[in-house]
């Protein structure tokens, strides 16, 4: 029979749209001669170690077949597993990938299409992604997702002649074989519990002379499963045609069925494996190959955790990519944070936090749908939420507490291990955790993930791009700084300045006699309450009694922060935990961080007033008494009528390491609406003051706040946009209203442990820019630190110079300082306990008037 009179089946014809680029495909390949003449030799060398298929003397032809990879190693196809428990085991070792293997794979499907349930009018996908996916010059196979599965290689057909023990080949044709396997999911118990594989052999190099051409060969599926209950049907299987008709359109494909059967778990999970068989039609030797499918085959159930029915590919871990859209951006940059900035997170925890499910952290997820698990994860998770933001976080359930990882799955905060080292917590708006998990929920569906499915989580930006610290915090300019005309530009001058002024005496007072309260303390900020009472914040606070001489007993509580509320001359302490065993009203997260409290004022929430406390957290990192270090900025809002807990704690901007709550002028007094929030550039000497606003009262819409950059003269959204704008100022100082202007009182910060308080005045507005007039600008000098000072000793100083506002009376202004000493031991001879009046604020008054 002659060329001409080979038959010519139609079944396989070009697609439409495909037909340019399968010609180009098909188009031999001279970069890949000389590996196939490699492969070629060496085969030929292998035949004449093969079994004789006659006797020494007879002439015996035959074709034979091999799937080889891409630099001719042979593939072997494994033998199907013998049970369930060795099918787990290699699954479990298909699903190994380092954090670079993962990387690539998943950066790949993330261009992929959406290959959830197999179109059956469709008779051949595009294999591009496939090619990209493996090795390109050994092939291989690889998994992509759970619904795509790929593997590629060469496909040999050579022609043999065998004569006296010599074998040698006649003529070749060497295919490029690309499989993949698509999973499916549809509504049909019994029509989408399949798989659907394709077959594509393109890229012919054939010899010279070629082999028969008129030789058909078949291509069908093999299918079985070790799932007891049910039985691995084919339905669409393969396809025979001559030689010279796969070179022209070389495509098929296969589908395999695990049925429901007789199954009985809740899932009717079943596995199957498949292989794809070669033949070749009228061979006089069976000289059959194989191309193997994957190591731990498919999968297939009826989940009711998941939509329909269906079956994907288990031997990989999925990939669920958050995306940073508006509906999810606080979702996304707490995640972002827990998996990158994972020990700036809470809770705090005593060693590194080694939080799992980046595909950089080599360390998945794996979801969970036992509902008292998720109850437990998502307890533990909402009682770290009530006691690092307060019982009242919910805000009347505008926000809720976010848990990374999710409570989903098998590593959430009660599931993933003991300790606190593993997960972390965030409040964010309500509408936005809900959204989070529903675009998880959809993950779950989409991809067919069931109990124990292993995943990664990668946060993108909103346009799809990788997410940063960029994106984790705003940017951008919101307004140019404009400043108001001066209406008066006189510098203010201080005059008949007085020690000891009130309320030094109730204070003094107070602390000899309580049984229990305040007997000396730091930082005194003061705030009128709306009865008008003044409510005076402290940090490290010293309790009472003293003893019966004036000293203090070494066994003195000493508590992080606490109030004294003033009613005329008597005073009150309030603290947090029990009368028998006070704590600080802002506990710590553990025993090497605490919290110092900042200035205070009125807010008013959604038409209730409220207190609001700023607050730096700090953390202890080494033995000396000065190894502590800024953590993070707070703001605890208090209900007016429970001041010994705070309702709510909202994280502040602290990425810059700026401590704000330096100061804090209300928009009550600030003349524009906003109020102006103060902070400083933490250093030895020559600290640096910064700027920040926020519409309205509520310190804690930290989202709205803005950032001065004088340099550029804009007021920009992140917070390292920010500049510094005025040096020598002390960590707390005060901001006031003055004459149309604003007067800047502080602690001289040029010079360490300096007893020099001075102002600096803005004529316009509370931003700046802050000037002093030179040789007036000095209020007082305190006479207690050093050792010339009425202490006589190089231990004692003094620090942290602010006005109080409440206690103005016209043009009588009074400020308070505080006094402390570098004697930090427990001892009755130590400063603090010999001698108690060191630890407590002075306060002075003066004249503040229009310098001539």
């Amino acid at each position: 029979m002659s060329d001409e009179d080979l038959p010519r089946p139609s079944r396989h014809r070009a697609l439409p749209g495909t037909e340019r680029k399968a010609m180009t495909l098909r188009r031999p390949m001279l970069r890949r001669s000389r590996i196939l003449v490699a492969i070629l030799a060496a085969l030929a060398a292998l035949l004449s170690a093969a079994p004789q298929a006659a006797a020494d003397s007879d002439v015996q032809t035959f074709t034979r077949t091999s799937f080889t990879t891409l630099d001719g190693k042979p593939v072997r196809a494994p033998a199907p597993p013998k049970s369930e428990k060795e099918r787990q085991k290699r699954q479990k070792a298909s699903a190994k990938e380092t954090p670079q293997q993962a990387k690539r794979r998943t950066d790949l499907t993330a261009k992929l299409p959406h290959r959830d349930q197999v179109a059956p009018s469709i008779e051949m996908v595009d294999m591009t992604e496939c090619w990209k996916a493996v090795a390109p010059n050994t092939g291989g196979t690889v998994t992509l997702t759970h619904f795509t599965w790929c593997s590629v290689g060469l496909f040999l057909v050579e022609d043999v002649r065998c004569e006296n023990n010599i074998c040698k080949t006649v003529g070749s044709i060497t295919f490029r074989a690309s499989v993949q396997g698509s999973g499916n999911q549809g509504p049909s118990s019994s029509d989408d519990r399949k798989t659907r594989v394709w077959l594509a052999l393109d890229d012919p190099v054939v010899s010279n002379p070629p082999p028969r051409m008129d030789r058909e060969l078949k291509f069908t599926g093999e299918c079985s499963t070790t799932t007891p209950g049910t039985s691995c049907r084919i339905g669409e299987n393969g396809a025979t045609d001559t030689l010279d008709q796969w070179m022209i359109a070389g495509h098929a494909f296969f589908d395999f069925y695990l049925p429901q059967g007789t199954l009985t778990d809740t899932d009717k999970i079943a596995y199957g494996d498949f292989m794809i068989k070669s033949e070749v039609l009228g061979n006089p030797l069976n000289e059959d190959s194989f191309i193997p499918g994957p190591d731990s085959g498919f999968r297939c159930d009826s989940s009711s955790k998941v939509n329909y029915y269906g079956c994907v590919y288990p031997d990989v871990v999925s990939q669920f990519w958050l995306k940073a859209t508006p509906d999810v951006a606080a979702e996304a940059k707490h995640v972002w944070k827990a998996q990158h900035q994972s020990d700036l997170t809470l809770p705090l925890s005593g060693d590194r936090k080694q939080i799992p499910g980046s595909r950089l952290s080599g360390s998945s997820l794996e979801r969970m749908v036992n509902e008292a698990d998720r109850k437990a994860n998502n307890s533990k998770s909402a009682g770290y939420c009530r006691k690092y933001w307060g019982t009242g976080y919910s805000q009347n359930n505008t926000m809720q507490c976010d848990e990374y990882p999710f409570q989903s799955t098998h590593q959430g905060s009660a599931m993933g291990g003991a300790g606190t080292s593993h997960f972390s917590v965030q409040v964010i708006p309500t509408d936005q955790n809900r959204n989070g998990g529903a675009e998880l929920n959809d993950f779950y569906n989409a991809q067919r993930i069931l109990d124990q499915d292993k995943f990664y989580v990668d946060v993108l930006s909103a346009d799809g791009k990788p997410y940063g610290q960029e994106d984790a915090e705003p940017a951008g300019i919101i307004a140019p700084v404009t400043y108001p005309t001066c209406t008066d530009n006189r510098s203010p001058e201080v005059q008949a300045v007085t020690a000891k002024a009130p309320p030094t005496d109730t204070f003094l007072d107070y602390a000899r006699t309580t049984p229990d309260g305040w007997t000396g303390g730091d930082s005194t900020f003061s705030v009128a309450l709306p009865d008008g009472r003044i409510l005076w914040v402290f940090s490290d606070t010293f309790l009472g009694p003293l003893n019966a001489d004036g000293t203090r007993p070494t066994s003195a509580r000493l508590v992080n922060d606490s109030f004294v509320i003033q009613d005329d001359n008597h005073l009150t302490t309030i603290t947090g935990g029990t009368k028998d065993s006070p704590e600080g009203l802002m506990p710590p997260a553990n025993d090497t961080h605490w919290y110092w409290a900042g200035d205070a004022m009125i807010a008013t929430i959604g038409g209730t007033k409220y207190l609001q406390v700023m607050y730096q957290e700090y953390e202890k990192f080494g033995p000396g008494a000065w190894d502590f270090r800024f953590h993070r900025n707070v703001v605890a809002t208090y209900s007016l009528d429970h001041l010994s807990e705070p309702d709510r704690i909202d994280q502040l901007p602290s990425t810059a390491k700026v401590g704000w709550g330096s100061a804090l002028l209300p928009a009550s007094r600030s003349g524009d609406g906003y109020t102006y929030i103060y902070g400083v550039n933490d250093a030895p000497t020559n600290k640096k003051m910064r700027i920040a606003r926020v519409k309205g009262s509520d310190l804690s819409r930290d989202e709205d706040w803005q950032f001065l950059n004088s340099d550029s003269g804009n007021w920009m959204r992140g917070e390292r946009e920010g500049n510094d704008v005025l040096t020598g100022v002390a960590n707390e100082y005060s901001v006031s209203p003055w004459n149309g202007g604003f007067v800047l009182l502080s602690q001289d910060s040029t010079e360490a442990f300096s007893g020099k308080i001075r102002i600096w005045s803005s004529c316009s507005s509370p931003y700046g820019p802050f000037g002093a007039w030179t040789g007036h600008d000095e209020v007082y000098w305190t006479p207690e630190g050093g050792p010339y000072g009425s202490y006589a000793d190089g231990s004692v100083f003094t620090y942290n110079a602010h006005a109080h506002p409440v206690l103005q009376n016209g043009n009588i202004w009074t400020f308070s300082y505080n006094v402390n000493s570098l004697d930090n031991r427990v001892l009755p001879e130590a400063h603090h306990y010999r001698d108690p009046s060191i630890y407590k604020p002075r306060f002075v008054s003066f004249r503040l008037v229009p310098g001539s």
